[in-house]
């Protein structure tokens, strides 16, 4: 029983010791694997922060707004750090300019200005799609209150049936 005690005594000091140098290394940046997130699951993350985005201010949650644009916009740039070769980073915020929009927008309160920035930043997420060779992935304005109902799941429209005729 005595052997038993000082081999949890052990094992106890020797977790404490990893947790320890697991949050040193944390707290120094350093990374603890070499996980990086596939980017489907990345995008996933990103059309939930769009739906939300758009439902913040249209429920008139300005503070939720401002932070689900500032999550947005640091996983696209995650998309871009690990995927440079797959994601434009320069182009994935849908340039500074349409950040900066949607940014004042919620500052203002303006669901107007929003409802044209956010416009723009989807017609981005759409380009940028094309650009992928993945045109068929096609993000509009969230359709009802749902998650994934910022996504066209039948066959993209073509130009043509997107003017009306």
């Amino acid at each position: 029983m005595r052997a038993l005690i000082n081999f949890l005594g052990i094992m106890l000091v020797v977790l404490l010791i990893g947790s320890a140098i697991s949050v040193a290394q944390e707290n120094s940046g350093q990374r603890l694997t070499g996980y990086v997130p596939r980017l489907s699951d990345l995008m996933v993350v990103i059309q939930i922060r769009h739906s939300k985005l758009f439902y913040a201010v249209k429920r008139g949650n300005w503070p939720l707004a401002d932070f689900e644009l500032e999550q947005l916009t640091s996983t696209l740039k995650e998309a871009g750090t690990y995927y440079p070769k797959t994601v434009p980073s320069s182009d994935l915020t849908g340039s500074t300019e349409i950040k900066n929009a949607i940014a004042e927008a919620i500052k203002a309160k303006d669901e107007a200005k929003f409802d044209q920035s956010f416009a723009q930043l989807t017609a981005e997420c759409n380009r940028c799609h094309e650009a992928a060779d993945r045109a068929f992935i096609f993000i509009r304005r969230p359709a009802f209150p749902s998650t994934f109902s910022n996504q066209l799941y039948g066959p993209r429209p073509t130009e043509q049936q997107k003017r009306g005729h």
